[in-house]
């Protein structure tokens, strides 16, 4: 397996500079420090880094020295964006509160890193256990999007198919209205497609559960709504 480093960060909102780091790597080692330098020690070796609201937030203060450390853009992992994919179904996961991670200390971010690494091989696990078909859906939509395409290239996954809109109207036939664009919609909003496809699949396979959106997808993915709408509750007819 790939040597990963699953790291947090407290900033100084008044300044806007580092208070704090915390970080452990998937060997056990640790770092808890504000040093840039020696963080960029810890990471000697490290091939992918993850987060929670990384590539929003933590990249702006750490990103040159994951450079510095060797490890590159393509390999930085967030959590938050895989978390609406694979946990659709509320209540989310028990680590969760919406787009932040629960937690019971305030400002610890070794504690939020290791927070960051269940969740991580939380959604790892889930993402295999996923029937096949769906899965080869989300790579096909979401394998080349700075948000997704560092998981898939830790997990080594990938499909030899080609044709996303081919699997989707074979996995969800009956599920969404035959006549949406998809070709459309494929091309100029994967991302939020992936969404709905899991929003509609936890709709499936848990009946029984409320499956929601989270508020943040919404502020950040609007075209989420709109597209369930096309998929879902606009009538489906012809003639």
């Amino acid at each position: 397996m790939s040597k990963i480093a699953f790291v947090d960060t407290e900033i100084d909102p008044k300044s806007n500079r580092i208070r704090d780091i915390g970080s452990i790597r998937n060997d056990g080692g640790t770092f808890h420090n504000g040093s840039l330098t020696e963080f960029i020690s810890f990471l000697a070796g490290t091939k992918f880094i993850c987060g929670h609201n990384i590539l929003k937030h933590d990249i702006k203060f750490i990103g040159k020295a994951l450079t510095e450390a060797g490890i590159d853009s393509y390999n930085i992992i967030d959590t938050l964006f895989l978390s609406p994919l694979l946990f659709p179904s509320k209540p989310y996961h028990a680590l969760l509160k919406d787009d932040k991670l629960q937690s019971d200390d305030i400002n610890n971010p070794l504690n939020d890193s290791i927070k960051a690494k269940d969740l991580f091989y939380d959604e790892t696990e889930h993402f295999n256990q996923t029937n096949e078909n769906l899965k080869q859906i989300f790579y096909l939509l979401l394998n080349d999007k700075q948000e997704f395409r560092a998981f898939f290239r830790f997990i080594g996954y990938t499909s030899e198919k080609t044709d996303p809109e081919e699997l989707i109207r074979r996995k969800f036939e009956n599920e969404i209205c035959g006549h949406a664009e998809l070709a459309k919609i494929i091309s100029s909003q994967p991302v939020e497609l992936a969404y709905c496809l899991s929003l509609i699949d936890s709709f499936i396979r848990h009946p029984e559960l409320r499956s929601v959106t989270p508020p943040w997808v919404l502020k950040n993915y609007p075209e989420v709504e709109q597209i369930m709408f096309q998929l879902r509750n606009r009538p489906c007819v012809s003639g």
